[in-house]
Order: structure tokens, then C-alpha cells, then sequence
């Protein structure tokens, strides 16, 4: 298929250059953000690792899922920053502050919604037919997570404004500095240390909540302060508005089905045919996947920085900017995600054993699902960078359809096929998943090179 990376209308080399500068300095900051968070979750997954298999295993499955379920509304207020970057381009900054209360309004549809998966937790990770050891401390993980839903979408929020204005900087230093906190606290919460009381899984779980909530504590400070107040008016336009909020419901209502329906797939993947193969496979699988997060989310932060790039061009009226800057990214996405999947490939025993468990047959199926990440990095970055560059123009309910469409006609039927009726077992459903990703890459960047999202208008109230 044509990637489109030798386009005819690909600017002069100087323009390249400057393209890549201005999406590695958007691009950059949100990066280093998520790669701290990556490292974090990766080294909480390695302290709790010391604690056992079944830990570890009801780790991967129940932090899945206690983020599927609140993808939807992360979504809705992640498109802040899709509005925010189009005031911004447009000179309307006012705006830009007023769309920033929105999320946070609606962040707060976040309690009413961990108050309504609390009592239905239960029946889902029995539902999995885990054993009951693993189900108890998935239990245990999961409801401590919940607390954690709203401060969780309140910075989602502050940090789409942050992005959206062209000042990444700010929910980086923030992010690090909460996963500073995050990983002393589960440290001592884990196992006992620095007087703190010995909590072991369920430490992990309140040391997230903490570490997130202390985030959001400074990232509303700084959008209060004086310097941001005097361009923004952010301590004047804090009031709801219902036709704003509704404009971000509208588009984010997509953008949120869209993460919600990929984390469900994958968290679907994981629990009930992954998890079907016992203790064994669900290490496997939740070590592989470790790894893979070092690969997509720094990717992931290309995808916002790349959103709120096309979104400022986009309200500025230059869409082939837009356009081009959107190439530059894809490419920059391709050459990390394929660099790493060659390590994944050749180093894939090593890291597994090294970083998790020496059990043999872990270490063997871990390498094994490794080699099938490697093989689809390049077409993951595809993806990660096209819904970016999507999502910042609006384009998102296209998006919608052809995940669902594509997700349950193709990739959960043949990961079930393979793993069950071929009896190929874990490494069967992650082929299917690689064929998945594979697939989709090319109808994404076909939507992408369409231009339809040119045509799009994500503002009723002019």
C-alpha cells in the first residue's frame, strides 16, 4: 500500500526540516511526559512483580479495564485541546480558556460514573473465569483506581489546554513531578517502607490516585496564574456554557468512543482469550504489552502533539500545512516505533527475564509475542500519528465507525479463530492482532490522505 511518504507535493528539505522542528517541539515535551508515565507504570509493574504472578497478572488485567471504562469521558475532554488549538490559530485566546472550564466541567461527570462501576466491578472480573485469587486482587486494584477518575479527567483537561496554546511544557513538568511522587509512594506503600503501612497491591493502586490528584492540584495553578489569566482571562471565563460544552461533547463524543472501543478491544484480548490460556500466558502478554507502552506512548505523545498542530494551522486556514506537518510526524513515528520492535525482536528473552520473571515458560512466550510487536511498530506509528492528525480537525466520527467496523469484523473473529479453533493459543491471537494493526493502518492513513477532513466545522457557536 501507498504510505504517501514521497508525496509530489512534499515541501523543500529546509521546509522538512523546519516541519520536524516544529512537531518534535510540540511533540517533545508531551513525549518526555509520557514517557515518564511510561516508565512509571513499567516500574510499578516491576515492584509488583516481586510480589508474585497472580499480582502481576491481576495488575495488567485490572489497569486495563479501570482505564477502558473511563475512556469515553478522557476522550470528551481530551478534545479540548482540538477546540483550543483552532482558537488559538483563529487569535480568539478568550475562547481558548473558556473551552478549558468546559472540560472541566464535564470532568466531573467522572464521579457519577465511578460511583456506577463500583457495585458492577464484581460481576465483570468474575466474568473472566480468572482464578480466584487473581479475580480478588483485580478487585482489590480496580476500585482503589476508581477514585482516581476524576482527578484523572480533570488533567486530561488542563493538559489538552496546555497543548492546545502551544505550551506542552507545562503538563510535562507537572506529569514528572507526579510520578516522582507515584513511584516513592508505591515503593513504600508496596512493601512497607518509610513508615508508610504495607498495602502491596492495593499500595500500587492508592499511590496512582495520590500521584494524579497532585497533579491536577498543579496544573490548575498554573492556568489561574497571573501570566496565563492576563492572555486567557482563565480566572474570568470559568463560568458553564451550555453551547460549548455541547460543541465539545460533539466532537469528543467520537474521539471518546474511539479510545474507548480500541482500550475495550485490547482489554476483551486480554482478559478473555489471552487470560483462557491461564497465569502463564497473562504474564506473557501483560510483559510484552510493558514494552510495547515504551514504543506507543511516546508515540502517543506525537498523536497531541500532532493534534494540536493541524488544529492551530487548521484555524488558521492553512490546511496543507496542516497536511504536511502531519507527513513529518508520521515519519518521525515510523523510524522510533521500528528502531525499538528491532529490539524487541532481538533482545525480546533477555528484557522479559530480566525485567520480570525468571519463570522459562514466561520468558519463552514473552520473547515470542515480542517478535509479532516488532513486526507491526511501523503500522502502529501509522495509526497513533493519523487519529492525531484527525482529531485536530475534528474528523472523528468517521474515525468511530471504522474502528468498530473493522475491530469486531475482523480482529477479535480471527484472534479468536487462531487462538481457539487452531489451537495456537496466546501467540495465535496476537497474529491476529498484528493483523489488525496492519490493516488498519492503511484504511486510517486512506481516510487521512482523503482530505475530507478539510471540510469539517467543529464550531456552532460562531
Amino acid at each position: 500500500m501507498d504510505f504517501g511518504f514521497s508525496m509530489t507535493q512534499s515541501p523543500p528539505t529546509e521546509s522538512r526540516w523546519a516541519g520536524a522542528r516544529e512537531v518534535m517541539g510540540m511533540s517533545g515535551p508531551i513525549i518526555l511526559g509520557s514517557l515518564s508515565y511510561t516508565i512509571m507504570q513499567f516500574v510499578d509493574q516491576v515492584i509488583v512483580s516481586r510480589l508474585g504472578l497472580d499480582e502481576l497478572a491481576a495488575m495488567g488485567s485490572a489497569g486495563v479495564w479501570s482505564y477502558v471504562l473511563g475512556c469515553l469521558l478522557f476522550g470528551i475532554v481530551g478534545c479540548v485541546s482540538t477546540f483550543v488549538s483552532q482558537c488559538y490559530g483563529r487569535g480568539d485566546k478568550e475562547n481558548c480558556a473558556r473551552y478549558a472550564w468546559q472540560g472541566i466541567y464535564l470532568s466531573l461527570l467522572a464521579v457519577a460514573m465511578a460511583l456506577a462501576l463500583w457495585p458492577l466491578s464484581g460481576a465483570l472480573f468474575r466474568a473472566m473465569n480468572h482464578s480466584p485469587e487473581v479475580t480478588e486482587l483485580e478487585l482489590t486494584f480496580f476500585r482503589i483506581r476508581l477514585f482516581g477518575y476524576l482527578p484523572m479527567a480533570w488533567a486530561t483537561a488542563l493538559a489538552s489546554f496546555f497543548q492546545g496554546i502551544g505550551r506542552p511544557g507545562v503538563p510535562m513538568y507537572t506529569a514528572i513531578a507526579a510520578n516522582i511522587v507515584n513511584l516513592v509512594l508505591n515503593y513504600g506503600l508496596v512493601f512497607g517502607h518509610f513508615g508508610l503501612p504495607r498495602m502491596e497491591i492495593a499500595g500500587s493502586a492508592t499511590a496512582t490516585v495520590i500521584a494524579i490528584a497532585f497533579q491536577v492540584v498543579l496544573l490548575q495553578a498554573v492556568f489561574l496564574s497571573g501570566r496565563v489569566n492576563a492572555q486567557y482571562g482563565s480566572r474570568r471565563v470559568w463560568r458553564f456554557d451550555f453551547v460549548r460544552a455541547r460543541e465539545l461533547c460533539r466532537i469528543g463524543f467520537f474521539a471518546g468512543l474511539t479510545i474507548f472501543m480500541d482500550v475495550a478491544n485490547w482489554a476483551i484480548f486480554t482478559s478473555f482469550i489471552v487470560g483462557h490460556f491461564g497465569a502463564v500466558s497473562l504474564a506473557a502478554h501483560n510483559a510484552a504489552i510493558a514494552f510495547m507502552h515504551l514504543c506507543f506512548m511516546p508515540a502517543l505523545g506525537i498523536n497531541q502533539g500532532i493534534a494540536a498542530i493541524v488544529g492551530m494551522y487548521v484555524g488558521r486556514g492553512r490546511h496543507d500545512t496542516a497536511e504536511s506537518r502531519s507527513y513529518t510526524a508520521m515519519r518521525i513515528a515510523c523510524v522510533y516505533m521500528f528502531l525499538l520492535g528491532l529490539v524487541f525482536a532481538f533482545f525480546g528473552k533477555g528484557l522479559v527475564a530480566f525485567f520480570f520473571t525468571k519463570d522459562p515458560g514466561v520468558i519463552v512466550l514473552g520473547h515470542q509475542l515480542l517478535i509479532l510487536a516488532a513486526i507491526f511498530q511501523a503500522f502502529d506509528a501509522v495509526n497513533i500519528v493519523a487519529l492525531g492528525a484527525l482529531r485536530g480537525a475534528g474528523d472523528t466520527r468517521y474515525v468511530f465507525y471504522l474502528t468498530l467496523a473493522f475491530a469486531y469484523g475482523f480482529f477479535l473473529p480471527l484472534s479468536l479463530i487462531l487462538a481457539f479453533v487452531a489451537g495456537w493459543g496466546a501467540v495465535g491471537a496476537w497474529i491476529g492482532a498484528t493483523a489488525y494493526i496492519i490493516g488498519l493502518s492503511g484504511l486510517l492513513f486512506r481516510r487521512f490522505r482523503s482530505g475530507r477532513w478539510r471540510e469539517m466545522d467543529i464550531f456552532l457557536s460562531h
